[in-house]
């Protein structure tokens, strides 16, 4: 089972349904295939709304400028979600996230169970239930590699190395390896990466959701 992380002061409620998060954003390609399973039956969980969120290549976060958690704007890059398919799996594509103070690279996830979608497009985030909040990391040498490439190479915010992140050991706590499987989408990383993981959530949970601000 995937321990639960603490939701982070970025969230926003009420991003897009789409399975491309990308929207103008420069960066290396993150193809991401996240596989669901339901610890109480130990079967694939299909029609699960997988939320993502993360920085930039620079460090900032959309809908927050400056990085600063108490103002929001109308920015929706590289947030958003998608549901699983008949066999508990969801593909979305997002780019490679940047690093920022005190914190090394990684991508915010939700993953909610019975969830309903607003007219517009958008997920209603109260609705149905929140049956998990995590966070995926990367390996030392991907970040390495990746952030040797532009526009990485522009990031002035100090970088926070794996060993030095305060959340990323309980996120791998209880046997849980929350360390995406990555390898080249082509010959060299300007084409991208794909990555593999799989979430195990307690489909009897309901965690609440934190943040108010809402798209």
């Amino acid at each position: 089972m995937a321990p639960e992380v603490m939701e982070g002061p970025y969230y926003i409620n009420n991003e897009y349904v789409r399975t491309d998060l990308t929207e103008t954003q420069a960066g290396v390609k993150l193809v991401l295939d996240i596989g669901v399973v339901d610890i109480v039956t130990c079967t694939p969980l299909p029609n699960a709304f997988v939320e993502l969120w993360a920085a930039n290549a620079t460090g900032e976060y959309g809908g927050y400028p400056a990085g600063n958690p108490t103002h929001v704007h109308t920015e929706t890059f590289l947030r958003g979600g998608y549901y699983t398919n008949a066999n508990g799996i969801v593909e979305i594509t997002t780019l490679y996230p940047g690093f920022y103070e005190s914190r090394t690279a990684h991508i915010h996830t939700m993953i909610h169970k019975d969830w309903q979608q607003h007219a517009n497009g958008t997920l209603i985030s109260q609705s149905g239930s929140l049956v998990h909040v995590g966070q995926f990391f990367f390996e030392e040498t991907w970040n390495d590699k990746i952030y040797e490439t532009l526009p990485y190479t522009t990031n002035k915010q100090p970088r926070t190395l794996n060993t030095e992140d305060e959340l990323i050991e309980g996120a791998n706590g209880g046997g849980y390896n929350a360390f995406i499987d990555l390898e080249l989408l082509g010959d060299d990383i300007s084409e991208g990466v794909l990555g593999y993981i799989t979430v195990g959530v307690d489909t009897r949970k309901s965690y609440p959701i934190e943040n108010k601000y809402s798209l």
